[in-house]
């Protein structure tokens, strides 16, 4: 093993106890471990790379939660943590459901192992919220998952200059936004987030850098060359636009860096976005299409619980695709849940994101009540993040995304963190109240 793999071998080793001592430590490693996955490049011993280090991490965390943290179970109690709970359980019963079904019982082992892996998401989304208890350390895990996308950013967008763009733009191997489409998601989920820090960060120099980050992560998803991803950034950029006061400054540099990238763009990217290429688009649809019915098919003979996790499968496409020899994945989120989990999970699926949104604007209406702006760019950003995760998710079938958890666990901080500080502003008003009283009462004796 290299140099850069044994140091990150024993710091990895090493951290494990300080997550027991300081689970927000842990936190934010499991995130640097599933969004930045270093391990995977700098390990070349099958041991360590084959070694489950995110599970690692997260079992120190949660124990030191458990036993060290005090007041993590109140605020838990949140109307989206209820839903995400919800969904949570839902999944278990379809689970079980489809795995003791005859015509689903053939996917049952990937089933169950889907199952797990979706519950680590979701409880280590539970344990963010339980262990990031203040905006200060809101705005902490947010710089760490923003950095972590940065560093693909700065690495691809040279990339695309050398390559002439000729190349996909991919993740980390072996994570969750290893594959280009995933990567395009998660990087118009974290634009975002860039022109966030680039806002609100104290330091010129650091406004700066994320200013120029969020400026160079247009090309880098433009040349995932995910179409869905495209749509996605399409969209958020559009309704950026539409909402920052800054637009008039912000829209030419926009329109500079779309226009540069796509004229510097080679054929094969444009014939591939071309919407008018019929070889290119109609094939695409026709998958999409067949994936769509396939869903809305099975949906219409199991209503209530679906096929169960990862039910697009060979056997089920020949009994309920217009194209049985034509099997994808699900290409969208919507009929993802909706096939897998039937039009129970679909509801409880969309109520969680509703209720996230409606938070994040009973928020950013509150913050801009009391004045705390930096709320209210934090609610805006959020709002959009979620935009990019819905918009390019009707194309593309990443409903277990772990990022959009981690959002769903910020959405919830952000609420509490704005209630903190309300609060306490309230004491130190009262406080005040309290002394100008006192001094009113002892006047008259003094005199």
């Amino acid at each position: 093993m290299p140099i850069k793999g044994i140091t990150l071998f024993a710091i990895l080793i090493c951290s494990l106890p300080i997550c027991f001592i300081s689970p927000f430590y842990g936190i934010l490693l499991w995130q640097v471990i599933a969004y930045l996955n270093p391990q995977s490049s700098l390990f070349y011993w099958s041991a360590a790379l084959d070694f489950p280090w995110a599970l690692a991490v997260a079992i120190p965390t949660l124990a030191g939660l458990v036993l060290l943290t005090r007041n993590w179970v109140r605020r838990l109690a949140t109307r989206e943590i209820l839903i995400l709970v919800i969904l949570w359980a839902w999944f278990t019963i379809t689970t079980l459901i489809s795995t003791h079904t005859g015509l689903f019982e053939h996917h049952a082992a990937i089933t169950w192992y889907k199952w797990g892996f979706v519950s680590k998401i979701l409880l280590m989304s539970l344990v963010m919220v339980a262990v990031v208890n203040s905006f200060q350390r809101l705005r902490i895990m947010v710089i760490v998952m923003s950095s972590c996308f940065a560093y693909f950013v700065l690495k691809g967008f040279p990339f695309i200059l050398i390559t002439g763009g000729r190349f996909r733009i991919y993740g980390p191997e072996h994570s969750m936004i290893a594959d280009n489409n995933d990567f395009g998601l998660a990087l118009n989920m974290t634009l975002p987030l860039f022109l966030l820090l680039a806002k609100t960060e104290p330091k010129r120099w650091v406004r700066w850098f994320w200013g120029i980050t969020f400026a160079l992560g247009i090309p880098v998803v433009l040349f995932t060359y995910s179409r869905g991803a495209l749509v996605g950034l399409v969209v958020v950029l559009v309704l950026m636009l539409l909402q920052l006061k800054q637009r008039v400054i912000l829209a030419p540099i926009l329109a500079l860096v779309v226009v540069l990238t796509i004229a510097y763009a080679p054929a094969s990217w444009k014939h591939r976005m071309d919407p008018t290429s019929p070889d290119v688009m109609d094939a695409s649809a026709q998958e999409r299409l067949n994936s769509w019915s396939f869903s809305r098919n099975l949906a219409a003979d199991y209503p209530i619980a679906g096929g169960g996790f990862d039910t697009f499968t060979s056997p089920l496409f020949a009994r309920y695709a217009p194209h049985g020899n034509d099997i994808h994945g699900p290409h969208s989120v919507y009929f993802q849940v909706l096939a897998e989990h039937g039009y129970v999970g679909l509801i409880i699926y969309v109520a969680l994101i509703c209720t996230c949104s409606f938070g994040l604007f009973q928020v950013a209406r509150q913050a801009k009540r009391l004045e705390q702006f930096t709320i209210l760019e934090y609610a805006r950003m959020l709002q959009l993040s979620f935009v990019g995760f819905l918009a390019s998710g009707v194309f593309l079938g990443r409903a277990y995304f772990d990022y959009f958890f981690s959002i769903v666990a910020c959405v919830v901080i952000l609420r509490s963190a704005l209630q903190q500080i309300t609060d306490e502003e309230s004491n130190e008003i009262e406080d005040a109240e309290d002394a100008t009283a006192g001094e009113t009462l002892l006047s008259p004796q003094e005199a």
